[in-house]
């Protein structure tokens, strides 16, 4: 998605929220803008620099309309500005640790269903202990946290999975979903999404924005 196409779907994002929240209640203010003022070049740099690589481009495009924004879908409730944007092993701890153990189950799974039992026994017993604590995910271990508040819901960006397009696979991952992390191919399509799932809550008719 382009800085011309984001602006006009971000700005029916927050025409549609703002009609489903005052149908709810007519009395409530009008909300405007979802989005904020966009990120300067120098800051959007900045965070390149931090990340050590450049940018994929619908995030890079998306920050040049806005510096963050509010209500990504029904359950984050603010995707941060360039400035917050950060490791998710350092933002949100616990939140790595779910989906580390979330990778691990798979990989037991996809092992389980290769092994014969001898050889399943004998690996459990090379697994006994602490063998969970010691597992590290390459993957979550370098996942960029892009959202701060939310109802349990984080949103990621993959700087190790990039397509030819230059897109950084994105993630969706609720712990109270009983499922793991959900993948994108890159940001706009983890937006279009969130975008979709607000407007399925809210039982808003179909319309065209990011199209």
């Amino acid at each position: 998605m382009k800085i011309h196409e984001w602006e006009a779907f971000l700005r029916t994002w927050s025409a549609e929220r703002d009609a489903a929240r005052r149908a709810e209640d007519p009395a409530l203010p009008p909300l405007g803008w979802l989005g904020f003022a966009p990120a300067p070049p120098e800051r959007i740099a900045a965070l390149e620099a931090r990340l050590g690589a450049a940018l994929p481009p619908s995030y890079r495009s998306f920050l040049e309309v806005t510096d963050g924004w509010r209500w990504a879908g029904e359950f984050v409730e603010l995707l941060a500005p360039a400035a917050g944007v950060g490791p998710l092993r350092e933002l949100t701890a616990h939140a790595h640790e779910e989906l580390t153990f979330w990778e691990r189950e798979d990989l037991d799974a996809e092992l389980d269903a290769e092994l014969d039992e001898d050889l399943d026994a004998e690996l459990d017993e090379e697994e006994d202990g602490d063998e969970e604590e010691r597992y590290e995910s390459a993957r979550w271990n370098r996942a960029i946290q892009i959202s701060l508040t939310g109802d349990g819901t984080w949103l990621l960006l993959d700087p190790g999975d990039i397509g030819e397009d230059g897109e950084w696979a994105a993630y969706r991952y609720s712990s109270w979903s009983g499922h793991g992390p959900v993948r994108h191919a890159s940001f706009a399509d983890l937006m279009r999404a969130e975008y979709e799932g607000f407007r399925a809550l809210r039982h808003r008719p179909a319309g065209t924005a990011g199209s």
